[in-house]
């Protein structure tokens, strides 16, 4: 493998990441939003439904979120010793 390999697979590495990211902040969009569902249609069952599900939806993808970034960042950094033997 020669730097140019290393480095080009940190820049798809990189790329990865920023779409890991965007799920998150989706996550935490959909999170927001089934709160402000719930906090304002207390009375009506089906909002409080939709509200709690996209809560539950949004932490689910923010905590996978999380879990893929670990990954990425041990592969990074797997890279990054990679690079520092060349």
């Amino acid at each position: 493998m020669t730097r140019l390999d290393i480095y080009q697979e940190q820049q798809v590495l990189l790329s990865k990441e920023r779409t890991i990211l965007s799920f998150m902040r989706t996550g935490l969009a959909f999170i927001t939003a089934g709160i402000a569902i719930t906090s304002f249609f207390q009375d009506i069952m089906s909002a409080q439904i939709v509200g709690y599900s996209l809560t539950f939806i949004g932490f689910i993808e923010v905590f996978e979120s999380i879990r893929r970034l670990l990954v990425k960042q041990k592969e990074s950094e797997r890279l990054r010793r990679l690079l520092e033997k060349y």
